[in-house]
């Protein structure tokens, strides 16, 4: 495919965003792909057998520039996918991750890859939002590519933190206003398990969300996670904290 069509693909799908959790298994070459998804340059007919079980064929990617490509809405905790090299020798398969969809960075690389189908998962950055499966180089032989799958991260970003007269305030860049969303920090991550506390929560409100600690002390390490209660469940307003008293005797 030349760069032209691959930069054309590539526009059409700038403001495409797969929502996580996604995944695909196939089929692969002439099919339509999922929003936020491009296959551009795969071969045909598809592998097959597969290699996740499904029976809808692996991608074939047989080109240097073939890639497969994911723009997904928030952070991911991993990638999952299956990967076989096929008379392969002398090439390079890259797995890469970007933050803007134009600066790549690798997150693997494959010289060669497995000559069995296996099955592998990958963590990319919390700040990337771009995943792509890309043969960089090829010299001989072919790659094989199925199963593609992309978690949700279960923290979020903190884009801000900011502290002022004890008080302590982070923001994460977006929110869902369907969402409970609960700030919590630890003194010691060396610990196993690590001792999380929730300190505050806040319902989302569609954009840029804001959560407050309001006694910050160090050291202090935050996460915010989704604390939405399962269906029929209700969020009890937080109890006032009080002075103690012992009672009379």
């Amino acid at each position: 495919m030349t760069a032209g069509c691959a930069a054309a693909l590539a526009a059409r799908a700038a403001f495409a965003q797969a929502v996580l959790p996604t995944s695909y298994t196939g089929p692969w070459q002439g099919y339509e792909p999922p929003s936020g998804w491009i296959f551009s340059g795969l071969g045909s007919p598809d592998y097959g057998p597969d290699y996740d079980g499904y029976n809808d064929g692996a991608a074939k990617l047989d080109d240097t520039g073939d890639f497969i490509s994911i723009h997904y809405d928030l952070p991911a905790a991993a990638v999952s996918f299956w990967i076989r090299g096929l008379t392969f020798s002398g090439g390079t398969f890259r797995v890469e991750e970007s933050v803007d969809g134009a600066a790549w960075t690798e997150l693997a690389a494959y010289a060669p890859p497995p000559t069995n189908a296996t099955f592998q998962t990958l963590e990319p950055s919390l700040h990337s939002r771009h995943l792509r499966f890309i043969y960089s180089a090829r010299v001989t032989g072919n790659v094989g590519i199925d199963g593609i799958s992309i978690a949700k991260s279960p923290f979020y970003l903190i884009e801000r933190f900011e502290t002022s007269n004890g008080v302590g305030r982070v923001w994460i860049s977006t929110s869902d206003a369907s969402r409970l969303y609960g700030l919590q920090h630890t003194t010691n991550l060396a610990m196993n398990p690590v001792p999380w506390v929730q300190v505050s929560s806040a319902w989302g409100n569609g954009g840029e969300l804001e959560l407050i600690d309001f006694a910050v002390a160090y050291p202090r390490y935050y996460r915010v996670l989704d604390v939405t209660p399962p269906p029929g469940k209700t969020v009890l307003p937080a109890r006032a904290k009080t002075p103690w008293r012992g009672a009379a005797r």
